[in-house]
């Protein structure tokens, strides 16, 4: 089955229950397969204990059947990029991109 890494997934407090709740609903992104966050709300790509942690969820990633989508830290994504290059170079990896005016993920394909 396909997976959707999702570089940064920042949560916030409902202001009713405070329960966690995403900042951004990425529920539409499932049909692209299961979502995995590569940085969770708890992480900052700046802790090395932290990269390593997202290096190890990375280390699965099949570059024919997951997905990448960016997603909330700038520095997540761009560590996540880094960390995929070193792991995947010279294959392509497929992202999601929000499509605005059609509301709903396109993919794009990087090739690193």
């Amino acid at each position: 089955m396909s997976r959707v890494f999702i570089t940064s997934n920042r949560m916030r407090k409902d202001s009713y229950t405070g329960a966690l709740k995403p900042i951004v609903d990425l529920r539409p992104a499932e049909q692209f397969g299961s979502l995995n966050a590569v940085f969770d709300h708890e992480m900052e790509p700046t802790n090395k204990e932290d990269l390593i942690r997202a290096r190890e969820r990375l280390a699965g990633f099949d570059p024919d059947y997951d997905f990448i989508l960016p997603n909330g830290s700038p520095l997540a994504t761009l560590a996540t990029g880094i960390m995929l290059g070193e792991l995947r170079s010279g294959e392509t990896v497929q992202t999601l991109m929000w499509d605005k005016m059609h509301m709903r993920y396109q993919v794009g394909v990087i090739e690193l």
